[in-house]
């Protein structure tokens, strides 16, 4: 069986998609990734992502309204 070779092209799209995103490492209590299952979501990191944002948010108007 031959081996596939990832090119230098190919490793620098990587870098370069790799560069749009920041990454973040959490910690969450055993049995949370089946509970993020259990409602529905099929990727943990979208979940993630979405309740993030949604709080993010939240706090943004909120800081905002005090500033007006």
């Amino acid at each position: 069986m031959s081996e596939k070779k990832t090119t230098e092209a190919q490793r620098r799209a990587v870098y370069n998609y790799d560069e749009k995103f920041e990454r973040v490492n959490c910690r969450f209590a055993k049995g949370t990734k089946e509970r993020i299952k259990k409602v529905g979501y099929d990727s943990i990191n979208t979940f993630i992502v979405s309740a993030v944002m949604e709080k993010l948010d939240k706090e943004e108007k909120f800081l905002n309204k005090g500033t007006k």
